[in-house]
C-alpha cells in the first residue's frame, strides 16, 4: 500500500522488452532488500536488482501495456515507498494497481506558484467531486468533474516534487481510481 506522497524523481535509464532501469536521487532508495515493492509512476513494481547504480525492475506485459510506460513517456517516473505502521497517511489508500492511462487536457499556470491539470478520457463514474484519485502515482483531489473530464489543483511544492513538471497537453499519464468507490461499485453490482 501506498499513499501518494513522492518522495523522488526517477529517470528511465532503459526500457528494453520486460526490464525497466530507473535511476534515482534519494538515498532512500539505497540498499534497499530486493524484492521490495516500489511505486513508479503510481504501477507497483518489485525491485529485482541493481545495476550501475539504478533500480532494476521486470515489467510484465500488463504492466507495459496498461501504463504510461509504452506511451511516448516524458523519461521521468514519480517514486514512493510503501507505507509502514509509522507512516504518515498524508495522500489516501493508494494500491499501486494503475486502471489505465487518461490524458492531459489543458495545464494552467495559475497565481501564487499554483497550477491547475485538467484530464480528459477518464472513466466517468470513477470521478467524484473532491474525491481521491492517483495520478501518476501522486495523491490529488478531483474538482470540476464533467463527463468523462475532470481537473486537480497542484501547489509549488507538489509540482515542483512529482514529474508534472515534465508532462505537456496531451501527454499520457496513469490512473489509479479511489479503491473505495470500485469497491461500492462491486457491492452494489451484486446486490
Amino acid at each position: 500500500m501506498f499513499t501518494g506522497i513522492i518522495s523522488d524523481i526517477g529517470r528511465v535509464v532503459d526500457l528494453n522488452e520486460d526490464m525497466l532501469s530507473v535511476s534515482f536521487n534519494n538515498e532512500i532508495y539505497s540498499n534497499l532488500d530486493l524484492g521490495t515493492s516500489i511505486a513508479i509512476d503510481g504501477c507497483c513494481l518489485t525491485l529485482k536488482e541493481y545495476k550501475d547504480e539504478n533500480l532494476i525492475f521486470q515489467v510484465s506485459t500488463e504492466t507495459y501495456t496498461r501504463t504510461a510506460l509504452n506511451n511516448n513517456h516524458c523519461g521521468y517516473v514519480n517514486l514512493e515507498l510503501p507505507a509502514t505502521l509509522e507512516s504518515f497517511l498524508s495522500g489516501h489508500i493508494v494500491q499501486g494497481h494503475v486502471d489505465s492511462t487518461i490524458e492531459i487536457h489543458e495545464i494552467n499556470e495559475l497565481e501564487n506558484n499554483m497550477w491547475n491539470f485538467k484530464f480528459k478520457n477518464a472513466i466517468s463514474k470513477y470521478i467524484v467531486d473532491k474525491g481521491s484519485v492517483t495520478i501518476n502515482g501522486i495523491s490529488l483531489t478531483i474538482v470540476n468533474p464533467v463527463k468523462d473530464m475532470f481537473e486537480v489543483a497542484v501547489i509549488g511544492e507538489t509540482y515542483n516534487r512529482t514529474n508534472l513538471k515534465h508532462l505537456n497537453i496531451g501527454s499520457a499519464t496513469n490512473v489509479e481510481y479511489d479503491i473505495i468507490i470500485k469497491y461500492l461499485e462491486k457491492i452494489n453490482h451484486d446486490i
